[in-house]
């Protein structure tokens, strides 16, 4: 059944509440994205737990880690990762 196939005051009623025409819309709340960011494996946080793995922080500055250094950041992230969700 199309849009069109309804009768008009169903049709109007629809469109009224509908996001594309008309109605009114309200702001997106931010309160879902108040921690967002604190938990973020990089500086102070990443070298104290590279450094149990046998690495630092600075390994993290050279994107190159990606191929050189992926299993002691792998091994130090999830370490990391099970303390902070």
């Amino acid at each position: 059944m199309t849009l069109y196939a309804l009768s008009s005051l169903t049709r109007r009623t629809l469109l009224s509440s509908s996001s594309i025409v008309g109605g009114v819309r309200g702001f997106a709340s931010l309160d879902a994205y108040e921690e967002y960011g604190k938990h973020v494996f990089t500086g102070k946080v990443a070298d104290t737990y590279l450094k149990k793995h046998g690495a630092s922080g600075e390994i993290l500055k050279d994107p190159s880690w990606t191929k050189t250094h992926a299993d002691v950041v792998a091994g130090a992230g999830l370490y990391w990762g099970g303390g902070n969700w």
